[in-house]
């Protein structure tokens, strides 16, 4: 059950007369989405410190706080690695600090811009594969191009699990400083909150960490 739950943590409506026209409303989506891929365009690796405080607030309503070290490799290899290895810990290791990023998109979703504010765009991901996700809900920060929001929508309890993202800039990389995120599907809620410190950019990461993970 504990799996299952932690697979993988609304649409801007205008009125037309007040909304700009398609082309430049497109013009500027695409604009965006370019700097979104070109954000840490120079980041191979990192390694973090990375300390996970769960509030569970369903049965056995634990609240566990885990130490342990977060890892990424160009181009898309992740991994969480505890200090202890508790059941829970196991299955938080598929969650905390993943995010696809935006150069991925196009291979596993369709992706559609649903609106900005002037600060914040918004875009619907919908899986090309079919799964448990319906669809994911992205929010996206104008000036940095960086992803602060994203909720997953699942498809046959209406669960959603989001997760919200601040930011340190390391040496011209955006890396993530603080990620919140709230579990609420049928049965099970609870409340995550990831702290990241100590990044080591641009080091050697050895690819046994990740078939490890």
């Amino acid at each position: 059950m504990m799996n299952r739950r932690f697979a993988l943590l609304a649409a801007l409506t205008i009125a037309a007369l007040a909304a700009p026209s398609r082309p430049v409303a497109a013009a500027a989506d695409a604009d965006l989405y370019a700097r979104m891929q070109r954000v840490n365009s120079e980041l191979q690796s990192y390694q973090a410190d990375v300390t996970v405080a769960i509030q569970l607030h369903t049965f056995p309503f634990l609240s566990p706080t885990l130490e342990g070290k977060a890892y990424y490799k160009r181009p898309d290899k992740t991994a969480v690695q505890f200090a202890t290895v508790p059941a829970l810990a196991g299955q938080l290791k598929k969650v905390v600090g993943q995010m696809e990023p935006p150069s991925d998109w196009p291979k596993l979703y369709d992706v559609t811009p649903m609106g900005d504010d002037g600060t914040t765009a918004t875009f619907k991901l919908v899986r090309k594969k079919n799964g448990r996700i319906d669809h994911v809900d992205v929010k996206v920060e104008d000036k940095t191009a960086t992803v602060t929001e994203m909720t997953y929508v699942y498809k046959e309890d209406g669960g959603t699990i989001r997760f919200d993202n601040t930011y340190d800039q390391i040496g011209g990389n955006f890396v993530v400083k603080q990620q919140t995120g709230k579990v609420d599907v049928p049965h099970y809620n609870a409340d995550i909150s990831s702290s990241f410190a100590n990044y080591k950019i641009n080091v050697p990461v050895d690819d046994k960490i990740f078939t490890e993970s």
